[in-house]
């Protein structure tokens, strides 16, 4: 009898133990879930392999949340403004931690920013590489990349210098820009006037056509093949918002048969091309914008908004210049980040 009641409390005392064990697993378990699950981050870009910046920027920003064992999700909006309202409306209502969104428009974009942010009071909503219209709103977190209007001045600073450096009174240019209603290009066409301006330099240019190149190559060279057809040898400029229209506006002017130099054009960015034209006199200079520095950037900030940390609403990307005096610096980096013929 003894034996048997022995046994009996050993054995309540053992299954008491197996489930007090099994209780604790599941707890820690569901602690270890919960650590593991980590922060999902939703990301509205208004295209990513339809253009030569955002697809890099898009694999910095999907190395960058690896690293911190972040989930991305991202869209791509393919240039239409419409379908990037609905694309943020799905990603907000996805429970994610955090929403980025570089806009496809500037000032189409701020309505839908405003309807997520009351919809979902608690996320916090990051702008990044192209600013809203206007630049600051009280629906966003802030804004993280370049400076577009700074980039604008900074350019036209440069041509300034140079039309000073050659002693010209007046020099005749075209101007193609990026997508219209894209912040960058408004940024960088009134960047330059006002850099122009504050330089007392506006009637040493001389506007002869503006178009705009939507950021293409193609574009780029087929809008400057009709300029060198209607302006001819009055043509003497052509400043471009970014490398991939700077790169066709050269390509254009190679295939016109004229001398590096002869009609000065530019870029931004800092493709690999890009600083390759300007290594050979076909670009009077590019900004150096990199879509790795930019992705990594929005990434940093925000995390420091999720980890509560105070933020400037707008924290800026370095842009320095790259010309002749420096192009050997960067030739290597930009090969790095957009290969050999990037």
């Amino acid at each position: 009898m003894k034996k048997t009641l022995i046994w009996v409390v050993i054995s309540v005392l053992s299954l008491s133990l197996a489930l007090f064990g099994i209780s604790c697993k599941d707890g820690a378990g569901e602690e270890a879930a919960d650590e593991d699950a980590g922060i999902t981050i939703g990301y509205s870009l208004p295209f990513i392999e339809d253009s030569p910046y955002t697809f890099p920027f898009a694999e910095a920003l999907k190395a960058s949340a690896a690293e911190r064992d972040w989930e991305i999700i991202m869209t791509d909006a393919k240039g239409d403004i419409n379908t990037q309202v609905n694309q943020v409306e799905d990603l907000a209502a996805q429970d994610i931690d955090g929403l980025l969104v570089m806009p496809v428009d500037a000032a189409g974009i701020v309505s839908v920013l405003e309807k997520v942010a009351s919809e979902y009071p608690d996320l916090p909503i990051l702008i990044s590489n192209t600013q809203t219209d206007p630049p600051e709103l009280d629906a966003v977190t802030g804004f993280a990349g370049p400076d577009s209007y700074l980039e604008g001045k900074q350019m036209g600073a440069e041509y300034v210098e140079y039309v000073k450096e050659m002693g010209m009174d007046v020099i005749n240019y075209c101007h193609i820009t990026g997508t219209a209603g894209y912040g960058a290009a408004i940024d960088r066409e009134n960047g330059f006037n006002d850099a122009l301006a504050e330089a007392g330099a506006e009637d040493m240019f001389n506007l002869l056509d503006l178009q705009p190149g939507d950021w293409s190559p193609d574009k780029g060279q087929t809008v400057t093949e009709n300029w060198l057809t209607q302006f001819g040898d009055d043509l003497q400029m052509i400043y471009a918002h970014n490398d991939g229209m700077g790169i066709g506006v050269a390509n254009a002017l190679k295939n016109a048969g004229l001398d590096p130099g002869q009609i000065v054009t530019n870029g931004c960015d800092g493709q690999t091309a890009a600083v390759q034209l300007v290594k050979d006199g076909w670009m009077l200079f590019t900004i150096w914008q990199s879509p790795v520095a930019d992705g990594e950037l929005s990434i940093v900030v925000m995390e420091k908004v999720l980890n509560g940390e105070d933020v400037d609403y707008f924290t800026y990307l370095v842009t320095p210049t790259v010309d002749a005096s420096n192009v050997d610096e960067y030739l290597p980096e930009a090969i790095e980040i957009w290969g050999e013929g990037g």
